[in-house]
C-alpha cells in the first residue's frame, strides 16, 4: 500500500468517526475532509471544486428548494391534512396513508423535506387518535426511503449514478427509468409494513420519552412551565426579542399556544 492510499484512508476514518460522533455538523465534515485532501496534495484545486459543477449537485439544491416552498407556502401540510381525514383513527390506515403520501412526495424532492412536511402531522394525528408515534413516524421514514427510489431525482444516488454514466459517454437515465424496479421496491416494503413490520415497531408514547430523557440527563426540578398573563410585555415578542434566555440564563424549550 502505497502512502497516498495510507493517507488518504486515514482522513476516510477521521470522516467516519466525525460522522459517528455527531458533534460536527455533516455539512461541516464534509467540507474538511474536502480541504484535508486538498492540503495533503491528494487532488488538484480543479479536481476539488470540480463537484460543486456537478448537474446533480445542482439538482440535489433545486429539489430541496422546492421543498422549502411547498413547506413555507402550507400546501404539503394542506395535502398531509387532507389525507389523514381519509385514514381516519384506524392504525393501519394511517400507516399506509402515510407511506403512500410521503412516498409520492419523495419521489419529486428530497426526501428529508417531504419527511418534516409530513412529520408535524403524524404526531399531531397520533396524538388525537391514542397511536404511539413511534408506530407512525418509523413506517414514515421507510417510506420516503423507498418512494426516492422510484424516479431519477427522487434521491441523491439516482443523480450521481445518472451523472457517472454520463461522464463515462453513455447516455444518462431518463426521469422514470427508475420507476418500475423502484415502484416494485416501495410496494414490497408497504405490504411488509403493513402486514408484518408495524407488529415489530417500538410503542414509545410522549410521556415515557420525556421523563426518560428527564433522568438520563438529571433534570428533575430544572424543567418549569410559567403561564403568559394577558396584559404581560412578552405578548407579540419573539423569543429573542423578550431576552429571557440572556437575563435570566435559562433555555426555552417551546412555547404552548
Amino acid at each position: 500500500m502505497t502512502s497516498a492510499i495510507g493517507l488518504v484512508l486515514l482522513i476516510l476514518l477521521g470522516a467516519i468517526v466525525l460522522f459517528a460522533s455527531g458533534r460536527v455538523r455533516v455539512d461541516l465534515v464534509a467540507l474538511l475532509t474536502l480541504l484535508a485532501l486538498l492540503l495533503t496534495d491528494l487532488v488538484s484545486v480543479d479536481e476539488a471544486f470540480a463537484g460543486f459543477s456537478n448537474p446533480a449537485v445542482i439538482t440535489v439544491l433545486a429539489i430541496y428548494i422546492v421543498s422549502d416552498g411547498l413547506t413555507r407556502t402550507g400546501v404539503a401540510d394542506y395535502v398531509a391534512q387532507y389525507l389523514f381525514r381519509i385514514a381516519g383513527r384506524n392504525e393501519l390506515g394511517l400507516i399506509a396513508v402515510l407511506m403512500l403520501a410521503v412516498g409520492a412526495m419523495s419521489a419529486f424532492t428530497n426526501n428529508i423535506g417531504a419527511t418534516a412536511v409530513l412529520m408535524p402531522a403524524a404526531l399531531s394525528v397520533g396524538k388525537r387518535t391514542g397511536i404511539a408515534p413511534s408506530k407512525l413516524l418509523i413506517p414514515l421514514a421507510f417510506g420516503s426511503l423507498l418512494g426516492g427510489t422510484t424516479t431519477l431525482v427522487g434521491t441523491p444516488p439516482n443523480l450521481l449514478a445518472s451523472a457517472a454514466l454520463e461522464e463515462a459517454g453513455f447516455a444518462p437515465f431518463s426521469l422514470l427509468e427508475y420507476t418500475p424496479i423502484g415502484l416494485l421496491i416501495f410496494a414490497t416494503g408497504l405490504v411488509y409494513m403493513l402486514l408484518a413490520g408495524r407488529h415489530l415497531l417500538p410503542s414509545r408514547n410522549a410521556d415515557e420519552d420525556d421523563e426518560h430523557w428527564v433522568q438520563r440527563f438529571q433534570l428533575a426540578g430544572m424543567l418549569h412551565e410559567l403561564l403568559v398573563v394577558p396584559d404581560s410585555a412578552l405578548l407579540g415578542r419573539t423569543f429573542a426579542d423578550s431576552m429571557l434566555a440572556s437575563h435570566f440564563q435559562v433555555e426555552i424549550l417551546g412555547a404552548l399556544r
